[in-house]
C-alpha cells in the first residue's frame, strides 16, 4: 500500500514538474493542465483579472475535476453567482445563471469528459437572451449531487457511479 502511494506521488510530482513544451501555435505549456484549479490557481495563465460589467457577472471559467469518484463540475464567475436549477432530462443537470454573460467564446466550448471514469459525460455553457447563461451537464448514469457555492465558484460534486464506467480510448486524429 505504501509503495503504491509513493509511486503515485512520484508520478504526480514528475508530471507537474515537466519540462516546458512548445506546441504548434507557439504557446509554452509547462504542465499537464494550465486552466483554473479552485483553491490553487484562480486564473489561467495569460488571462487578465476580470471585473463584472455593472450588474452583469462574467462567467470566466467552466471546468471539470476528478476530485470525487463521480466527478466535479465547477463554474467561476466575477462575483458570487445567482442561479436557478432548471427542470431537464433525468440524465442532465441544468443551471441557469442570472445577470451573467460568458466572458469569451472559450467558456462556451463543450467539455467532453468521456475519457474519465466518472458519471459526467459532458458540460456545455451557452449564452441565452436576457443576460442568462445556461450550463448543461450530461450524465452517463443518474446519480445525486451536492451543489455548493463558495465565493465566486459554484461546485457540483457528483456521487459515485452505480455501475462501473467503461472508458473508451479515443485515437487521436492525424492530419
Amino acid at each position: 500500500m505504501r509503495l503504491a502511494v509513493l509511486i503515485s506521488l512520484f508520478l504526480f510530482a514528475s508530471a507537474t514538474h515537466a519540462e516546458p513544451e512548445k506546441s504548434s501555435n507557439n504557446v509554452t505549456r509547462t504542465g499537464p493542465y494550465l486552466g483554473v484549479q479552485p483553491g490553487m490557481i484562480d486564473r489561467a495563465p495569460g488571462k487578465v483579472k476580470l471585473r463584472s460589467k455593472g450588474a452583469i457577472r462574467l462567467v470566466s471559467w467552466v471546468g471539470f475535476q476528478m476530485t470525487t469518484p463521480g466527478g466535479r463540475v465547477f463554474i467561476q464567475t466575477t462575483e458570487p453567482p445567482a442561479y436557478d436549477i432548471v427542470p431537464s432530462e433525468p440524465n442532465e443537470v441544468v443551471l441557469e445563471l442570472t445577470n451573467s454573460r460568458l466572458h469569451s467564446r472559450n467558456e462556451s466550448r463543450p467539455l467532453d469528459t468521456t475519457g474519465f471514469p466518472t458519471v459526467v459525460e459532458s458540460v456545455a455553457a451557452k449564452q441565452r437572451k436576457g443576460n442568462k447563461t445556461r450550463v448543461t451537464i450530461k450524465l452517463r448514469q443518474i446519480v445525486g449531487y451536492d451543489l455548493k457555492q463558495e465565493g465566486n465558484y459554484l461546485f457540483l460534486d457528483f456521487r459515485p457511479p452505480i455501475r462501473p464506467i467503461r472508458v473508451e480510448k479515443k485515437t487521436p486524429k492525424v492530419d
